[in-house]
């Protein structure tokens, strides 16, 4: 009996959960393995008459997550707004240096995260995507079998119903 069989690996989770704008949808292609979508979600936080934004920079890891991104490419292309209620994991900063613009030369950091979850997803304010309600004993990551009510339409071609 190998060690790792008779002691398992545990984990201590962080997750980040709350409510943000989706931006800047995209494939990301890789030289050796799959491609892998990511976005931006701009963090809605503080008060309601003051509300503040942090963005994070997300990998979309979750199965369910990226099927609903993948849908979304258009309306964001479109510059619809997508207001979203996210869980995301794996929390990190990076630095960069800006290149153009007033702080070029400066570092910067960029929050980077993974997006396990989406519960809702509004567009434009019309919800078209509510995530059914979790089972006891699933994982909120793990929605293989969910067999959502996703209006697609409403994602990808309100915009040739509002011209």
């Amino acid at each position: 009996m190998s060690e790792s069989t008779q002691n398992p690996t545990h984990y201590f989770d962080l997750h980040v959960q709350g409510v943000g704008y989706v931006n800047r949808i995209r494939e990301v292609p890789v030289k050796r393995g799959e491609n892998f979508w990511a976005c931006d979600i701009a963090a809605l936080h503080g008060a309601e008459d003051a509300i503040e934004y942090t963005r994070f920079d997300c990998r979309v890891s979750g199965s369910e997550a990226a099927k609903l991104i993948k849908r979304l490419d258009k309306a964001c292309r479109d510059k619809k707004k997508i207001l979203i209620g996210f869980k995301l994991g794996d929390l990190y900063a990076e630095t960069f240096v800006y290149e153009k613009g007033d702080k070029a030369g400066q570092t910067g950091v960029s929050l980077k995260a993974r997006l396990l979850y989406i519960s809702w997803i509004k567009v434009d304010g019309e919800s078209v995507y509510i995530a059914p309600p979790k089972q006891e004993g699933s994982q909120e990551d793990s929605h293989e079998d969910c067999q959502a009510d996703i209006h697609e339409d409403s994602m990808e071609t309100e915009a040739s119903t509002s011209a």
